[in-house]
Order: C-alpha cells, then structure tokens, then sequence
C-alpha cells in the first residue's frame, strides 16, 4: 500500500517523505542517483522488498532534492546539502537515531552521513555502494573520464528511453524483460528531468569519500553481489577494509539493484544485521485476492501520473484500487475509459510542449508517455490533422 507522502523543509526546499512500518528500528532508506518515491511502490519487485524491511521497521523513504516529489533545484547540489535534506526529514518524522541504508549512490551519502552525525546513526548498511566515481591509480575499478562522456551524452540524448539507458548494465537478469524497460524508463523520467539527471550524474563523477571511511565508527553492513557490472565487487572490498566495524557480504548474481535477482539473501542479511535473525515472515502484497486498498482520490493522482508509461494495473495501484474498482470508479468520474482519457491527456500534453518547449519530437513522445515514436506520431496526426514535426515547425513562426 502506498504510503501518504509528507514534505520537510530543508533550507527552503520541500523534501518528500513517506513512512511505512511500525517496527522497533527506524531505518531510513537513501536511493540511488534519482527516484521517486511514489513510484516505487507501483513496480511490484521494489514495493515487496519495501514491504519487507516495514515489515520489521519503521521505514522512512525520501527523494533527495532534484529529484521525484522533492523541490527541483537549478543549481549543483553538494553532498553536505544532501546531509541536510537527510536531517530535515529526521526532524519531521520524530527520529534521533536510525539505520541508514544506502544504495549505490545512496551509500556515499549514508556512509557520509554515519561519519559526520554519529550520534544520529544506529549502523550503516549499504548495498552496490562505492567510495569514489572517477578512475585513480589507487582506485581503478572507477570509470574513466571517457566511459562518464559517454554516459553524459546518453542522458541527454536518450533520457526516459529504457532500451537506451542501461537497464542491461544495471539489472541484467531484466533486459529481455521488454515492459520491465518501459517501466524502468517510466520511474526514470518520473524522478529527474534530462538536465537534473545529468547535473546529478556529475555530481556522482566528483564525490569522493575516501578519506573520510575510517571516521565511520558505527557497525556497519557492505553487501555486494559478486558480478555486479556497474559498480565492481572490489569496491564493496575498499568499502569495508577502511571502515571499522564493518562486515562485509558477498552474494551471487548479476544486478546492481537489491529489489530484482535473488532479494531473499538481501533481505536475510539485512535481518539479521538488524534483528539478530534471517527469518521473517511472509509478506502480502496487492497481488493477492485479499488485499486490502486505501482509496486515493483518482482525478489527482490521474492528472499527476498520467504521462509515465504504466500498464492500467499500476495506475489502479496508484489510486488505491484494484483494477475491476478502479475502472468502475474511473468511469464513474470522466464517463469514459482510462485508456481513452490518458490517450487524450497524453495528447494534449504533447501539444503543450510542442508548442511551448525546445523539447524534439521524439523526446515529446518519451515525456508524454508514449513508447513507440511512430505510434505517437499516427496518433497525435489523428487528433490534431497534422504529424507533430509538422506541428512544431508551424508553431515555430
């Protein structure tokens, strides 16, 4: 179930929180380079490993500024800025100490965090973390600066495109999973603009924790999984040889992510790192003929969600329904289908940016919603009796 989401404020910037779980331990989630946070619970595998961690904790999810339903910012934000998002979000929920657990990027700024606010932090548990994001002698498993080029240029150039932004690099048991990349480029475009993206990535390629992992003082988890591709197992190694109190866990499998391969080893080490056991019990989920649904209203979260490419199950996930409900319901409200009123939506959307963006017509189609470019086209042509490049071109004068 989708929890409600609540903002903090960090220096004048909204912060977006949610908390789920009404556990012994508070652990607070740090995602990778973007999210958000309501989309996490839409994809089943990511919202069942949430479930989880809930399950024996009080779990505490944000979106860091830039990023999803947090405040976009314009310029760079640093690592200590993110510190701070991370206190406002303790301040608001209540929390004086908690377990932070990062992933991927998110374990820079956790393992940062535990080395600056000790007295706010209970353990350290990261999992696909890394120390540095640039090549260096010392640290060669790090990109070099032409393998970031070229990452750079994708974002710009295929942003929200899920066959193009690496989902085989990052979770390689999904690849042929073709409408698993429709919705990894759907959660993309929903948690970062093109340039948010690219100014984050950067970001990335300039933080470095090194000198600061032997102030790491709390107990701390590192796993990694043997033939992660994106971040190099030898980096989770670098991790724990310089942090003290750690342990580190090595688990077969390919993904970068924790939610897709084998989650249960994930979620066993997690436990007992926190509770003392690996067993848990069986969690619920939506899939079930015994769910249990919370009603949000349709009209908002349709006309805030209607652009990303979900599949009708997970907009009625969104909206706190099942499927047969949520139709019902929905027709009750527009008098016609959501295929039909996201069609249109999606449409007139476009129209918007084509007219008021310097957006290309294949980034309009990705933004709105639509997965194939020559679908889009025949469609908007159909609605508005001319092609989009046409369109734009007319509006240009």
């Amino acid at each position: 179930m989708k929890p409600i989401t609540k903002y903090a404020k960090s220096n004048g910037i909204n912060i977006a929180y949610q908390v789920v779980g009404q556990g012994d331990f508070d652990i607070v989630f740090i995602p990778g380079w973007v999210s958000n946070i309501d989309m996490m619970w839409v994809d089943i595998k990511l919202s069942r490993f949430l479930a989880h961690l809930a399950h024996f904790s009080r779990l505490i999810l944000f979106d860091k500024r830039g990023t999803g339903l947090s405040d976009r910012v314009d310029s760079l934000c640093t690592l200590n800025e993110r510190m701070d998002d991370v206190l406002s979000v303790l301040n608001a929920v209540g929390v004086k100490k908690a377990i932070f657990f990062g992933h991927s990027e998110g374990g820079t700024i956790a393992s940062l965090f535990a080395a600056t606010h000790p007295e706010k932090t209970i353990s350290l548990i990261t999992f696909g973390a890394f120390a540095k994001r640039k090549y260096a002698k010392d640290y060669p498993w790090a990109p070099k600066p032409k393998e970031r080029k070229s990452f750079y240029d994708t974002i710009e150039k295929e942003w929200g495109n899920g066959a193009k932004m690496g989902l085989e690099t990052i979770m390689p048991s999904m690849a042929s999973d073709t409408n698993y990349y429709n919705w990894f480029a759907s959660y993309l475009r929903s948690s970062a603009s093109p340039s948010a993206a690219l100014a984050l990535a950067k970001m990335n390629t300039e933080s470095d924790i090194s000198d600061i992992l032997k102030n790491i003082k709390v107990p701390s988890l590192i796993i990694h999984r043997t033939n992660d591709i994106d971040v190099n197992v030898e980096e989770a190694k670098y991790l724990a040889s310089r942090i003290q109190h750690s342990k580190f866990v090595e688990l077969s499998g390919i993904d970068h992510c924790f939610w897709v391969g084998d989650t249960f080893s994930v979620l066993e080490e997690i436990s007992e790192f926190i509770t003392g056991t690996k067993h848990f019990s069986p969690i619920q989920t939506k899939n079930n003929t015994n769910a249990v649904y919370t009603k949000i209203d349709i009209e908002k979260t349709m006309l805030e969600n209607f652009h990303y490419n979900l599949k009708l199950e997970e907009f009625a996930r969104l909206c706190g329904r099942s499927l047969s409900v949520f139709k019902r319901d929905f027709d009750s409200l527009f008098n016609t289908t959501p295929f039909k009123w996201i069609k249109t939506k999606r449409l007139e959307y476009a129209k918007s940016l084509l007219i008021g963006s310097d957006l290309s017509v294949k980034q309009v189609c990705y933004e709105c919603g639509f997965i194939n470019n020559s679908h889009f086209v025949k469609s908007f042509k159909e609605k508005f009796k001319l092609p989009p490049y046409k369109f734009k071109k007319v509006n240009e004068r």
